[in-house]
């Protein structure tokens, strides 16, 4: 790997970590398309498709809840692929690396967000002076010379320096050693699957999951059917649990809040921000929420770097509530960024309403106070990155790469391709109409999306399409099997063929996903599950046991 192609994924690695324009990077660099990515930087394209493919199980449900990353997927993407390519090593080997890769490097995350604090403390002297232009620079420059620091040159430097000699050891290892990768690599999937069923699997649904894993036991049937029969089997389920007096739709009154978000010619005309104002605090949202996360106050700079040029507009000629809106706003905050898009909305609304209450000589309780402006916002904060989380990157998010990622391990450089479309289609459509919807009905929409049991009605049918086709994707993706053949007569007979195929075809995948989802819900993390994985994997695969 020469010096310019280990810099470039140095860069790319970057940008991932950066999260700017979400949901940009989170589709533009998942685990997929980074494997691509970096198959075509190393010259070929079709083996970092089908690595990406075959290591995105173990991350399917993940989420960085409150901006902590347990694991760092990126950065399993980029080394793995390397690995592959460069030195060789075999498909059940880079899960392995994978997995190490993704622990050790996600503390790159946690040092970028320490050193943030300095960009915050920034931002705040920014924020007294109503210097928008300092904010600005603060957040995409000097947090962006940070993450130069953080995680551009640590992989710059692991991708130079660090493959060659990792795959000298790894190619020079005896067959016992090789068998415990195989074995690791074939469980380390079962991790994805048991944080999906954590996630989304409430009891009453579990059902489906065992059913699509049988499923696919029995038939070998293709994820497409299965996606196609999962999505069959949730509308059933929705119409045979819908109440009898409910006379709204499959996910109930959503139709009615969409058609009531919807603008009149003059609706612009009545208000005191201007149509570009609004589409460029949403851009703003877009760019910066979560670019300089950080420990001490998360995503605080970033809302108030959105909420700018609305104060800016809002007080043309009154520096005074432009520096104190700046302030109001690098308090804490931190939501998820597409439902919770709802949020700026809101807040850009009661701005508005703050500013013309003062422009019309309005005092006291007349006039919106910062107080109630933060005491909304930090309201709202935890309920929709609830939803958010759960919609999206629990429940949609891993339905579609489930699909597409059966693809790519066949090396259709087509699938990550489609599947980061789609995917950033759904998320970037979702957050312009909850922001839209914010904004349309103020804090009335909360209250509308909250109260009425719509979004509940979708979770709800995505968590079934969705465990039924993890469980298809489960039983094409995570392989354990017993090792152990017994004398008989002449020959010998494995336990594995004669025993447990005979009896339930599939138990061991299966008993390895519920015994780490069984782990997880009893409050155990994903870091200490990886180990134990491996743990398991070292010490049955090199003797023998398990292959």
């Amino acid at each position: 790997m020469t010096i310019i192609q280990a810099a470039i994924l140095g860069i790319l690695y970057m940008l991932y970590c950066g999260e700017i324009f979400v949901p940009w990077t989170y589709c533009f660099i998942d685990l997929m398309f980074v494997s691509m990515l970096t198959g075509l930087i190393l010259g070929d394209v079709r083996t970092g498709v089908i690595v990406g493919g075959t290591i995105q199980p173990m991350y399917l449900a993940l989420t960085a809840v409150g901006g902590a990353k347990p694991v760092d997927k990126c950065a399993a993407g980029i080394v793995s692929t390397a690995m592959v390519i460069t030195q060789g090593i075999s498909l059940e080997e880079a899960l392995v690396v994978a997995a190490a890769a993704s622990l050790v490097m996600a503390q790159l995350n946690t040092l970028n967000r320490v050193l943030q604090v300095w960009t915050l403390h920034r931002c705040d002297a920014c924020a007294e002076k109503g210097d928008v232009k300092g904010l600005r620079r603060t957040i995409f420059v000097y947090g962006e010379l940070i993450r130069v620091v953080c995680f551009m040159i640590p992989m710059t430097l692991v991708m130079k320096f660090g493959t060659q000699g990792l795959g000298i050891l790894m190619n020079g290892l005896p067959d016992w050693a090789t068998n415990m990768f195989t074995v690791a690599g074939g469980m380390m999937p079962a991790l994805g699957f048991a944080m999906v069923i954590m996630v989304i699997g409430k009891g009453a649904l579990i059902p489906f999951f065992v059913a699509g894993f049988f499923f696919a036991q029995y038939t070998g049937l293709s994820s497409v059917v299965g996606a196609l029969l999962g999505a069959f089997l949730g509308w059933f389920y929705m119409m045979a649990t819908k109440d009898k007096n409910d006379t709204t739709g499959l996910f109930g009154d959503l139709g009615a809040i969409v058609k009531e978000t919807k603008k009149g010619d003059d609706f612009w005309s009545e208000r005191l921000i201007s149509e570009k104002t609004f589409k460029k605090v949403w851009f703003n949202w877009r760019m910066a929420i979560c670019h300089v996360d950080n420990v001490e106050r998360l995503q605080a700079a970033g809302m108030a770097y959105t909420m700018a040029p609305a104060l800016e507009e809002l007080y043309p000629d009154n520096e005074e509530e432009r520096i104190a809106g700046l302030k109001r706003h690098m308090e804490f905050f931190i939501t998820e960024n597409m439902i919770g898009g709802i949020i700026p909305g809101i807040v850009l609304s009661m701005e508005e309403e703050r500013a013309k209450a003062i422009r019309n000589g309005m005092d006291g309780d007349e006039v919106i106070s910062s107080e109630l402006i933060n005491s909304v916002k930090s309201g709202m904060m935890g309920p929709f990155a609830g939803i958010g989380d759960t919609l999206n990157y629990s429940t949609i998010k891993p339905v579609l790469t489930a699909f597409f990622m059966g693809f790519a391990q066949q090396g259709h450089v087509w699938a990550p391709i489609v599947y980061v479309v789609l995917l950033y289609l759904i998320l970037i459509l979702e957050g312009w109409f909850m922001y839209n919807t914010g904004y349309k009905l103020g804090s009335k929409s909360a209250a509308s999306i909250l109260k009425n049991n719509s979004v509940q009605k979708v979770i709800t049918f995505f968590s079934i399409l969705g465990l039924f086709v993890m469980g298809v994707m489960t039983a094409q993706n995570v392989s354990v099997a017993l090792g152990i053949n017994l004398p008989f007569s002449t020959e010998t007979i494995s336990l594995q063929e004669t025993l447990l195929d005979a009896i339930v075809p599939g138990l061991l995948p299966l008993a390895t996903v519920f015994g780490i989802y069984a782990y997880l819900k009893k409050g155990g993390n994903i870091l200490k599950a990886t180990l134990w994985i491996l743990a398991i994997a070292i010490v049955l695969g090199g003797l023998g046991i398990l292959v």
